[in-house]
């Protein structure tokens, strides 16, 4: 490059970058309160945090029902929950169909953990209780945790709800 278009980048740059001298502000250091607007251009936005849950994430998975292809499918990530139902219907219409039962409300607080799923020919499920870890030896094992608690199946067109005292194996697909 010549002498003189080296200089004349040089000046380019000085003129565009910001004076030196003025760099500090002309007030005084002061304290200011968070979310005083006046202390910044973007408002302060505060979001309720999540409880934490003290049941750990590697305990979702699948706890069997009983019946082969019967399940409860739990997922907790990031201090959420969801998960679903999956059973075969009994019912006339769809008798030994695979019906799959979608978590609609759920809460995950502490060690207390709730569901209620949504209505598949007016019947939904709910769920109060917890996991806790059971007697298997490695994640590998069926039953390393246990879904324990009260299930409830509702029955919109019968008017019935069919409560049992459950405690679910985790299996061996856990996590």
């Amino acid at each position: 490059m010549k002498p003189q278009k080296w200089h004349s980048v040089v000046i380019v740059m000085l003129l565009l970058s910001p004076p030196l001298a003025n760099a500090q502000s002309a007030t005084q250091p002061a304290l200011h309160h968070r979310g005083d607007p006046s202390t910044t251009d973007h408002p302060i936005v505060v979001r309720q945090a999540r409880a934490n849950s003290v049941i750990p994430e590697d305990a979702s998975g699948e706890y069997m029902l009983g019946h082969p292809g019967e399940l409860i499918q739990i997922t907790m990530q990031f201090g959420g929950l969801s998960g679903y139902v999956s059973r075969q219907g009994d019912g006339e219409s769809d008798s030994g169909t695979p019906l799959t039962f979608f978590f609609d409300q759920t809460s995950l607080l502490g060690q207390d953990l709730k569901f209620t799923t949504r209505q598949i020919h007016g019947i939904w499920y709910s769920f109060q209780g917890t996991i806790v870890r059971g007697p298997g030896r490695t994640h590998s094992d069926d039953g390393y945790y246990l879904l324990t608690g009260n299930l409830i199946e509702h029955d919109s067109a019968m008017k019935t709800e069919s409560r049992r005292t459950v405690s679910l194996k985790s299996s061996r697909q856990l996590g």
